[in-house]
């Protein structure tokens, strides 16, 4: 029956046009996903998948980012310093290998990302908790096998259910750091076998800062979800419910996970069945397009605010060699823009008054979301709605341009390339929006427009090739510092990428991570809102309420913003 069933959804996979069976979920989305490894996943594409085929200690309640339950532990405890953390561990649970788990799986699971912490995943957050650096041992060479050794450890022994993790200073936000898909349970002894990492001293250099998309784990799956990978051939994803999974066995036996970057193309295949969930971008496509269409359910609470901040972003040190495509000739010259393009300040001012929040927001969200102040959502500690924002004003933007980089760009002119992630509606009208405005100010000025397939788009992101780019950040853990530290201080991981640096930000930031004081970390975060708007290292976007659009006969849907998907596989029916 089994074989029967999976021959279906692979013909599915390959035709995109069968009528989706009951105990099979179809999600039509855009946005190819990047890897299938926890350790280098740092995307919502790959965070959909391996949120269900793998699991960590703890798992969100529902749709609350406050309230937690069990999930690969049953039990955990903080020492009164708050320094150590021990879990006891689930018994009975087994990987998708049929390999039983236990505390060595963990230890391995978490020190193999202190390892590899390849620069652009997302192992940084982990490795400042449990290290006290963000970097691998490539870039800080502080780093030792015993500081990594030493971070967890299994107190009764390999293959005992009791794991502790040890950290060099109090961190606040650690238990929800470890519900984050880098901090999955892997399959030691399937992954050791397959050619990964050995987990010892031996070797544990040879593993630094590698990037692991070249490795077995990139697309194989030995997790303990309750869906198994049965296939991804780098653009489609195809599982199956896992019969030996430890919890209950959920309704939906198999699940299609197709790319489709066309949104016409994916109402039409909800409109006839095909698709049971389909990634929408905008308000203005619910309303135009999808409300009202028979046997489609668009689920929606003004309450679901999105926690997904988006921003324009300007990179202060752009790589210009072999960059023609994004950079043009490298040069102040009109047929380009220099590396420290955006490090003047005149030239963001001229962009940020470029840019109309007010335009998008009641273009593409129908007024259904909040103009934002900062890198932050607003239902988040620290969030101040009274900081300035800028909204178009074309004669502005001429006097910042006029002033830029010594009064010579206005006259010279430039040529840039803005870069947005294929099939993204919302950021593909930004670009546009953004285009046509500045291009209106001086016909010296040409912004070439263009959409990347994301996990390209990561890779010249990372190489630090975009000049000038559109992306959001889903949070990792339910903490502003999550936002705030990756926007904003210079070793974040936008701040990085960006080049950003303000060593007033930079000790103000540090100093909300030192103290668990509110009312303390509150001022600290505004204060920081209130420098940035000066500095404008970014344009943040505005964020809109969250909708979720699915056939009807889609059973338990909720919105939990901290999810990749919202929710769960297991917990939906047909």
């Amino acid at each position: 029956v089994k074989y029967v069933i999976m021959g279906s959804v692979a013909l599915l996979l390959s035709t995109g046009a069968a009528q989706s069976a009951d105990d099979t979920y179809v999600y039509m989305s855009f946005g190819e996903i990047d890897t299938l490894d926890p350790a280098e996943a740092y995307d919502t594409s790959s965070g959909t998948v391996l949120e269900n085929v793998y699991e960590t200690l703890y798992a969100y309640d529902g749709d609350s980012i406050t309230d937690y339950v069990p999930s690969l532990a049953v039990d955990h405890s903080i020492s009164a310093d708050g320094l150590t953390y021990t879990y006891t561990l689930r018994e009975g649970v087994t990987f998708h290998s049929g390999n039983p788990m236990s505390c060595k799986d963990v230890e391995y699971s978490i020190e193999r990302g202190l390892v590899t912490n390849a620069p652009g995943s997302g192992i940084w957050f982990q490795a400042e908790a449990l290290l006290g650096t963000d970097s691998n041992a490539n870039d800080d060479d502080s780093i030792t096998y015993a500081m990594i050794d030493g971070a967890v450890t299994c107190p009764d022994g390999d293959d005992g259910l009791t794991v502790q993790f040890n950290l060099p200073a109090v961190d606040p936000a650690f238990f929800v750091k470890l519900m984050y898909t880098n901090a999955s349970v892997v399959d030691m002894v399937w992954a050791v076998e397959n050619g990964m990492w050995d987990g010892t001293e031996d070797t544990w250099r040879d593993w630094v800062g590698v990037d692991l998309r070249e490795s077995y784990m990139h697309n194989h799956v030995s997790g303990t979800g309750a869906y198994r990978l049965v296939e991804w051939d780098g653009t489609n994803t195809v599982a199956e419910a896992y019969d030996g999974y430890w919890g209950e066995q959920p309704e939906i036996q198999n699940v299609l996970l197709q790319i489709v970057d066309e949104e016409s193309t994916r109402i039409l295949a909800l409109q006839q069945g095909d698709a049971d969930r389909i990634a929408v971008n905008t308000w203005g496509t619910v309303e135009a397009q999808i409300r009202g269409l028979d046997g489609v359910t668009i689920h929606e609470d003004p309450a679901w605010t999105s926690l997904s901040v988006g921003a324009l972003h300007m990179n202060q040190d752009v790589v210009t060699a072999d960059n023609a495509a994004n950079v043009g000739s490298g040069e102040l010259d009109g047929s380009g823009v220099p590396a420290d393009f955006f490090a003047d300040p005149n030239v963001r001012l001229g962009f940020a008054y470029s840019f109309d929040p007010d335009q998008f927001l009641e273009q593409l969200y129908l007024g259904k979301g909040v103009v934002l102040t900062m890198a932050l959502p607003p239902t988040f500690l620290g969030y101040d709605p009274d900081v300035p924002v800028y909204t178009y004003d074309p004669e502005r933007a001429e006097d910042a341009f006029r002033a830029a980089l010594d009064g010579e760009l206005w006259d010279t002119g430039f040529e840039i390339t803005l870069s947005y992630n294929t099939g993204n509606t919302v950021r593909q009208t930004i670009t546009e929006i953004l285009k046509q405005n500045i291009e209106d100010l001086n016909p010296n000025f040409i912004v070439n427009v263009r959409g990347i397939q994301w996990p390209d788009f990561l890779a010249d992101r990372q190489a630090g090739k975009l000049p000038l780019s559109i992306v959001g950040w889903a949070p990792d853990y339910a903490d502003p510092d999550n936002y705030m530290y990756t926007f904003y201080h210079s070793g974040g991981f936008y701040g990085g990428l960006l080049n950003y640096q303000n060593a007033e930000i930079d000790s103000l930031l540090e100093d909300a991570r030192a103290t668990t004081d509110t009312t303390e970390r509150e001022l600290l975060y505004n204060t920081v809102a209130s420098l940035a708007y000066e500095d404008v290292p970014f344009i943040p976007y505005p964020t809109r309420q969250a909708f979720i659009v699915s056939r009807a006969d889609v059973d338990g849907v909720y919105y939990n913003p901290m999810l990749s998907h919202q929710y769960l596989w297991k917990e939906i029916s047909k």
